[in-house]
C-alpha cells in the first residue's frame, strides 16, 4: 500500500528532500545524473547495482551516476511529489501502468532514434513503453504468469486448452477432494492474468490507434469462458483453502516466479515444476516488470539514455534483472544467460517470449479493477453469461474513454 504524506511540515520535509536529490548536479568537469530506483530487494542485489554504476562511470570519465533508493510503497507517491514540485530525477523507474499517463502528459521524453536496435529486446516487454506509436523508455526486467503443475497429478503439462480442460477433468475424477486448477478470482490480480489468455485465443483487448474495445468479442469470451469451463472440476470450496495447490489439493495453478521459492522454502516435498500458459490458437501471456525513463524535467537527457542502454545491453541484463526479481528483456542475454535460472523458472523465459504488454492506456488499472475485474467473477459466479459480463465491461470502458467502438 501507498504511504500518504499528512501535514504541512511533512509535506515541505518531503518536497525538501526530493529538491536536494532531484535534477543533474553540474561540477567544473563533471557531470551528475540522478537515478530514482526501488530499494534493493536484497544486500547481493544492491552489490549488481553498484557494480553496473562503476563500470558505467569508469566508461564515462567525468560521470557521476546518483542512485536514490526508494521504498517500493512509497515510490510513486514520492515521484508524484517530485513531478508536482518540479524536482525530478535525470532518469527512474516507472510502473508500466503509468507510462502513458506520463507521456500523454508529457512528464517524461520519447527515446530517441538509434538509442538501442529494438530487435534487440523481447517485443512484448518493449511495447509495455510504446504510446501513440512511440517508445518512451526501456524496460530493464520483466515477468510473466504461467501454469505450474503437480508432477504427480501432471505427468505433461498441457499444451492447449483442450488439453488444460482434459487434464483438470481427469485430476478431479480421480479424486473428488483434489482440484484440477486453480481458477483465477475476478479481481486486480486475476484481471491483469486473463488478457493473456485472450492474446492465446488470437484476441486483443484494444484496439489503441482505433479507439476500439475489443474484449467483448468472440475471442476475449472464449478466453473467459474456458475459466467457467473450468469450475467443474476445480470447485471453490476445494481451491478456497490456503494454498490449495501447495498443499496438494489442486493439480495446477497460474501464477508468477514470486511462488516458486515460497513453495520450494515452505513445501520442500512437493514434486512440481513450470510450463508456458497453454492457449487456443497461438502461444501467449501476461506482461509485468519494470520500466525506466527519462524525465522531461531532467537534465543531461542524451546521457540518461545512456545509462539506460548501458543497464539493458548483454553484458548486464541478466544480472540487473535478477537483482530485481525478474527476468532480462534482452534477448541475447536471456538466450546466454539461461542456464543460470532454475528448473521452474525455465518455463517463465519461455512465457516471456511470446508476451504482450497490456493497453497503452492512462485509465487501464481503473478499467482493468473496476470494469473487467467484476466481469470475470459475475460469469465465475453463474449470474450473467460471459459474453453478457464482458459487453457491459466494455460498455462502461467505451463511455468512460469517450470511444464509439
Amino acid at each position: 500500500m501507498i504511504r500518504r504524506v499528512t501535514g504541512i511540515a511533512a509535506v515541505a520535509a518531503l518536497l525538501a528532500g526530493l529538491t536536494a536529490c532531484g535534477g543533474s548536479e553540474e561540477a567544473a568537469g563533471s557531470t551528475t545524473l540522478t537515478y530514482w530506483m526501488f530499494q534493493d530487494r536484497t544486500p547481493q542485489a544492491g552489490e549488481v547495482v553498484e557494480k553496473i554504476r562503476t563500470d558505467f562511470e569508469k566508461a564515462n570519465p567525468g560521470v557521476t551516476v546518483k542512485i536514490v533508493k526508494i521504498p517500493k510503497d512509497d515510490y510513486n507517491t514520492k515521484l508524484g511529489s517530485a513531478v508536482a514540485a518540479g524536482t525530478v530525477p535525470d532518469v527512474g523507474i516507472l510502473d508500466q501502468p503509468l507510462v502513458a499517463r506520463y507521456a500523454l502528459d508529457k512528464t517524461i521524453v520519447e527515446m530517441p532514434a538509434g538509442t538501442v536496435n529494438e530487435a534487440d529486446f523481447f517485443e512484448g516487454a518493449l511495447n509495455t513503453n510504446r504510446v501513440d506509436g512511440k517508445l518512451y523508455g526501456l524496460p530493464v526486467d520483466h515477468t510473466a504468469v504461467a501454469l505450474f503443475y503437480n508432477k504427480k497429478l501432471v505427468p505433461t503439462p498441457p499444451k492447449t486448452w483442450d488439453e488444460l480442460k482434459q487434464m483438470s477433468d481427469a485430476i478431479h475424477k480421480a479424486d473428488p477432494k483434489v482440484a484440477g486448477i486453480v481458477v483465477p478470482k475476478g479481481d486486480g490480480y486475476g484481471a491483469w492474468m486473463w488478457p493473456g489468455v485472450v492474446h492465446g485465443a488470437g484476441g486483443e483487448m484494444v484496439d489503441e490507434a482505433g479507439k476500439k474495445i475489443l474484449f467483448d468479442q468472440q475471442p476475449a469470451v472464449d478466453a473467459l469462458q474456458l475459466w467457467v469451463d473450468l469450475l467443474p472440476s476445480s470447485p471453490r470450496e476445494i481451491t478456497d483453502s490456503d494454498m490449495a495447490f501447495a498443499n496438494g489439493l489442486a493439480g495446477m495453478m497460474i501464477s508468477g516466479p514470486w511462488d516458486v521459492a515460497t513453495i520450494k522454502d515452505q513445501f520442500p516435498e512437493l514434486d512440481f515444476n513450470v510450463a508456458p500458459l497453454p492457449y487456443k490458437t497461438t502461444p501467449a501471456g501476461n506482461i509485468g516488470g519494470e520500466n525506466a525513463v527519462v524525465f522531461a524535467k531532467g537534465t543531461n537527457a542524451a546521457l540518461a539514455w545512456k545509462w539506460l542502454a548501458f543497464l539493458t545491453n548483454s553484458d548486464n541484463n541478466t544480472q540487473l534483472a535478477q537483482a530485481l526479481g525478474g527476468f532480462p528483456i534482452n534477448k541475447a542475454a536471456a538466450e546466454r544467460d539461461a542456464a543460470t535460472f532454475g528448473e521452474q523458472q525455465q518455463g517463465f523465459l519461455e512465457q516471456l517470449k511470446v508476451a504482450h504488454a497490456r493497453p497503452a492506456l492512462p485509465d487501464w488499472i481503473k478499467i482493468n479493477d473496476e470494469f473487467i475485474a467484476p466481469a470475470i467473477e459475475a460469469a465465475l459466479s453463474g449470474k450473467v453469461t460471459s459474453q453478457q459480463a464482458l459487453t457491459e465491461a466494455a460498455d462502461k470502458t467505451r463511455a468512460l474513454l469517450g470511444w464509439n467502438s
